[in-house]
């Protein structure tokens, strides 16, 4: 996967106390409650990029990224394509402590550290 700003950042994370599950769909779901807080709407454009066994999202368009592109459907779904599942060893029932950025102004908002392989 490529490399860009999202990764390079020195971002701090602060623990939502949240989680979430990948289901037997390879779909993840960003809690109603986050997705407000970082007004990130259904059908809007993801940005997923693999750094330290974890999986940073951005909301925001980074020109000629080669990382992996999703889509949240209508209950803030999205797809976690089979190239990350297998870079970090993911299977269906895989668990994720949520995480948001400390600095909203950096390119990624979102941090998904797995807890659990499935």
């Amino acid at each position: 996967m490529g490399t860009n700003a999202c990764a390079q950042t020195a971002q701090e994370w602060i623990n939502t106390n949240l989680v979430c599950r990948m289901n037997k769909a390879f779909s993840v779901t960003i809690p109603k409650k986050l997705r407000e807080q970082l007004e990130i709407e259904a059908h809007s454009k993801v940005i997923l990029v693999v750094d330290n066994e974890q999986v940073l999202v951005s909301s925001k368009s980074i020109n000629e990224t080669l990382d992996i592109q999703s889509h949240l459907n209508e209950n803030g779904s999205f797809y976690l394509a089979r190239e990350i599942r297998d870079q970090l060893g993911l299977k269906p029932g895989a668990t994720f402590e949520l995480y948001v950025g400390s600095d909203p102004g950096q390119l990624c908002e979102l941090l998904l550290r797995p807890v659990t392989r499935g």
